[in-house]
């Protein structure tokens, strides 16, 4: 598993999580026109997740798993998150039509299960829920595309 640290500074102090929460967003998405790594999108508005996971399978840490992100608002304090990212450039009109249909790489659903199994193991996780489970009302992601079920039968014990 190859991990890059881009830590952020945006999310708060120390944590205990107790449950994860799974995000989509784009690969690079447009601001002003130019499009930018997800990573530098979040830092441009204040936001942050534990890890980001490439359609490659790489995964991008933002944040220590002991340390609060802002990825989930209201569960901010006991959750980790991880933005598994769609692949290509995006505005949210692309990205909102994108994760209707399944857009998840082989390389990023091995590495999500595995990744999900540690975080599981480590923290004693129960529960995992998606973006639009909290926040059903503001969010549609990691939208119907997303193999969540499947994901959820691959982790043992959920």
């Amino acid at each position: 598993m190859t991990e890059v640290e881009l830590l952020s500074q945006y999310g708060g102090g120390k944590q205990v999580p107790n449950r994860i929460i799974i995000h989509s967003m784009g690969e690079y998405i447009f601001e002003d026109d130019n499009p930018i790594p997800a990573s530098q999108f979040l830092h441009n508005k204040g936001f942050s997740a534990h890890i980001l996971v490439s359609p490659t399978g790489s995964l991008i840490r933002l944040r220590m798993d002991d340390q609060r992100a802002h990825h989930a608002k209201g569960y901010n304090k006991d959750s980790l998150g991880v933005e598994f990212l769609v692949e290509g450039q995006h505005s949210y009109a692309t990205f909102k039509e994108r994760i209707k249909e399944n857009w998840l790489t082989k390389e990023q659903f091995q590495i999500g299960v595995s990744l999900l199994k540690n975080w599981c193991e480590k923290w004693n996780i129960q529960s995992i829920l998606r973006h639009s489970d909290v926040s059903p009302e503001r969010k549609i992601d990691p939208g119907s595309g997303f193999p969540f079920e499947k994901m959820l039968s691959e982790i043992k014990g959920l």
